[in-house]
């Protein structure tokens, strides 16, 4: 694929733009959901993998809740909040969006909190008078405020307010855990506890934005145009969340709450191929929909899947041949991971493979919301739960797999799915995608990960130097070029 100097020129600019936000959103995701993975040794050295997998359900409950909590606002905010310029009508939008937003918070929360208790025990492993159900119910309420806010930050491009929220968060989470679990040996309510403080302190720390420009008035007609945006979506984020967790419950259901344990602190792994997502996918939104109406759009959207696909198959080695070998290994007779759990890092490979394949998703879908077609969201996020469901149920009993069953399904889940985002997009919104390279990418991916087992190298200098080698081998077989990537992120604008 060719390109032209103007168009080589003004892509480098733009890609350097959204380098940068990235990078500042990947630094807050690091914080944040890297605190998970901070936590796991913590975790896997403290509670057992049963105590493990009920924490594992719980998150994965308050995950698929907070979908209706949003329903669909934060999207449907972001698409009519970012491409208009006049002050009064952005703060007709925050103020619409965010009443809306207030009073669903109050009225589910209330709703979870009555009902939840009668069917903790089969869903959760909770009884019913557990103060933990109490704790659930409070981190679902603060969440919910503080989503717009955050949000907010994003939209007006000002990701540093949003790292420093985090910051603030992770700190007072990470303490209260050292003392709650550690020191006061509180097991799962210590863990909740932690989060509610510190839940609380991101909706304050969040809140000055509402001071300044919120007040409680709500358009009707706003909130009609922004209903009718975001709520398509609403149906595609919960089956999208439910291909993230509903493995969980099947497999409490088939196998146990242990090995729910084993697979979530394997998942837990795959959580630095998912900071990565997350942050891109963060600055990845607001960039494309300022740049969709450019005639010169696809051809940069083409650039970037291109890096994206060479960047996350990084990830992907450094994690699989360097990080997992790390976190096996004794330190002083004592384990990062410990060794109850080893066996559950089986899966690390199979879940940074499915992160990935919905990161290229995420480039395939951009023409979705460009054209405003959201109907087809739901179709596409629908479609990859039936086979994720189809494929664990296969998997778990049919083939009698285990735990691995689930990060098999996540693969060919998220393969199905991008088919069939990407064939279905393409008909309203052609992006000219370089396939070669992803392919050729691909399968220099496949034959450094599987060379130390085939050569019998199991050495963890041997793996380290193919991770290394990995980008110098892309630049030799075309698939980029290191002295311009490098030349168009330092240029000067």
């Amino acid at each position: 694929m060719r390109f032209g100097g103007h168009l080589v020129s003004k892509a480098g600019s733009s890609i350097k733009q959204l380098s940068k936000h990235t990078l500042v959103y990947g630094i807050g995701n690091i914080l944040n959901r890297g605190m998970t993975f901070l936590l796991l040794p913590f975790y896997t050295n403290l509670i057992t993998k049963e105590e493990y997998g009920v924490y594992s359900l719980i998150y994965s409950f308050i995950a698929l809740t907070n979908v209706f909590f949003i329903h669909g606002m934060d999207t449907a905010f972001m698409r009519f909040f970012i491409p208009e310029k006049d002050p009064e009508s952005r703060k007709k939008i925050l103020n619409t969006v965010y009443t809306s937003i207030f009073v669903s918070t109050f009225l589910l929360s209330a709703g979870i909190y009555l009902i939840l208790p009668s069917f903790s025990q089969g869903l959760l492993s909770i009884p019913p008078t557990s103060a933990i159900l109490i704790y659930l119910t409070l981190i679902i309420f603060f969440d919910g405020l503080a989503f717009l806010p955050i949000i907010y930050y994003r939209a007006v491009n000002k990701p540093v307010n949003y790292v420093l929220i985090v910051f603030v968060e992770v700190v007072i989470n990470l303490s209260l855990n050292i003392y709650f679990v550690a020191y006061q040996r509180m097991g799962l309510s210590g863990i909740l506890l932690s989060n509610v403080i510190s839940s609380g302190a991101k909706f304050l720390m969040s809140s000055p934005v509402l001071w300044k420009e919120f007040r409680f008035r709500w358009d009707k007609g706003i909130w009609k145009d922004i209903l009718k945006y975001g709520l398509p979506t609403v149906p595609a984020v919960f089956f999208l969340i439910l291909i993230s967790v509903s493995d969980r419950f099947l497999l409490k259901h088939f196998l146990g709450a242990g090995d729910v344990g084993l697979y979530a602190s394997g998942y837990k792994i795959g959580v630095v191929m998912a900071l990565l997502i997350t942050a891109f996918r963060f600055a990845w939104q607001p960039f494309y929909l300022s740049k969709g109406d450019d005639p010169d759009a696809p051809y940069l959207f083409a650039r970037i899947f291109t890096l994206f696909v060479a960047v996350t198959g990084f990830i992907y080695l450094g994690v699989s041949l360097v990080l997992v070998p790390l976190l096996k290994m004794p330190y002083g007779g004592l384990y990062i991971i410990a060794t109850e759990y080893h066996e559950g890092l089986k899966v690390v490979p199979f879940i940074l493979l499915g992160n990935m394949l919905f990161g290229l998703s995420q480039n395939f879908i951009v023409g979705a919301y460009i054209k405003k077609k959201t109907l087809y969201i739901p179709l596409f996020t629908g479609i990859g739960f039936l086979v994720n469901l189809s494929a664990n149920l296969f998997f778990l009993t049919v083939l009698d797999l285990g735990f691995l069953s689930a990060g098999y399904s996540l693969v060919i889940t998220y393969i199905v799915q991008g088919l069939v985002i990407h064939l279905t997009v393409r008909r309203f919104y052609p992006v000219p995608y370089d396939f070669g390279k992803m392919f050729i990418t691909l399968a220099l991916m496949g034959c450094l990960f599987f060379l130390p087992g085939l050569l019998g190298l199991s050495s963890l200098w041997f793996s380290s130097l193919l991770v290394l080698l990995y980008f110098p081998l892309l630049d030799l077989l075309g698939v980029l070029s290191l002295k311009q990537i490098v030349h168009e992120l330092l240029k000067r604008q």
